[in-house]
């Protein structure tokens, strides 16, 4: 874990350091992701964000073999 500081604009602007942007893979113009929960602010791009729900979907899901899915389609069918 990497720990910085930096300092709130009259905008509330913040500057994300240049160390930072380029290990996030963040270019200028991107878009980043801002989420606050349990009174910390956390800031994520895009494509961490894909990653994370990608994975989550794949833990979700059960495997299945196709082999095995299409003699279970057949038993069901040669039962009718």
């Amino acid at each position: 874990m990497s720990l910085t500081t930096a300092q709130v604009s009259p905008g509330g602007r913040i500057v994300i350091p240049a160390e930072i942007r380029r290990k996030m893979g963040i270019d200028t113009g991107d878009q980043v992701i801002l989420s606050y929960h349990d009174g910390e602010l956390h800031i994520s791009t895009r494509k961490q964000r894909l990653q994370q729900a990608k994975a989550i979907v794949k833990a979700a899901t059960v495997p299945v073999s196709l082999a095995d899915q299409l003699v279970e389609e057949r038993r069901a069918e040669a039962n009718d």
